[in-house]
């Protein structure tokens, strides 16, 4: 992406603005080091506001389909991200852990003046992949073993 967005995050929340954006997988070169991304791209939508309780948010969403590697057999799989994150914004970096004690499951970042989206959206994705890519239960295909006495060429069938 030439033109990469970049917000202030409490600017952005407090006029409540709105920015959708759609990546390819050029845009996102640490995420497809991991994954190819099927269909060659990801949506994402930023939303700024305000909660009840004054704090600051910008809202994440992201869709998105990724092929990954499983790593019990080797085969591709595909995986759906359907992800929605509400990050609170801190103004000081005292206050990240202060907001995460608050409110448990709660995302938090820090105000910046220039927030890149696109790193934003990278960061978001590579943490939304799961640690170890495995099929789902009973989905692998098992790695054809070869008997030992029908295989021809074995150099270990003599030795028994």
């Amino acid at each position: 992406m030439t033109n990469r967005p970049v917000i202030d995050t409490l600017e952005f929340a407090k006029k409540e603005q709105t920015q959708d954006l759609e990546l390819r997988s050029v845009d996102l070169a640490r995420l497809t080091d991991e994954s190819t991304i099927v269909n060659d791209i990801v949506t994402a939508n930023i939303t700024g506001g305000t909660q009840t309780d004054g704090k600051p948010f910008i809202d994440l969403k992201i869709l998105s389909g990724l092929r990954l590697t499983c790593q019990r057999c080797l085969g591709l799989f595909d995986l759906q991200i359907n992800s929605n994150s509400r990050f609170i914004i801190a103004l000081r970096e005292n206050e990240l852990s202060e907001v995460s004690l608050e409110e448990q499951h709660v995302n938090t970042v820090l105000a910046e003046k220039e927030l890149d989206l696109v790193d934003f959206v990278e960061e978001e994705l590579l943490l939304a992949l799961p640690m170890v890519p495995l099929h789902g239960e009973g989905k692998c295909e098992s790695p054809r073993l070869l008997d030992i006495e029908t295989n021809p060429t074995n150099p270990f069938k003599r030795l028994k």
